[in-house]
């Protein structure tokens, strides 16, 4: 089963840049939250299962984009809770 981890990952990778980019629309009739909770669902199962997976090229591939989709998932957490902490920048 690890050794399939790899091709996991990048489906689970393509699935979320294909609902978060390309098609959008496809989110549309789910509420909010639940399209957000979607999303990040898929960025951290990417995440995690290219983290586990064995060595080889699928694996450098997934856990180097689902390292920059966390990196960012990271930016905007800390600039949400400066938000929460210190008001609106700029204002």
């Amino acid at each position: 089963m690890k050794k399939y981890l790899g091709l996991i990952s990048f489906v689970l990778i393509i699935i979320f840049i294909i609902l978060s980019f390309i098609i959008p629309q496809v989110l549309n009739p789910l509420p909010e939250s639940l399209d957000l909770l979607l999303l990040l669902l898929l960025l951290l199962g990417s995440f995690f299962t290219a983290f586990f997976s064995l060595k080889g090229c699928l694996k450098t591939i997934t856990l180097s984009i689902s390292s920059i989709g966390m990196l960012i998932l990271l930016v905007v957490f800390i600039f949400v809770i400066s938000l929460m902490l210190f008001g609106n920048f700029g204002t």
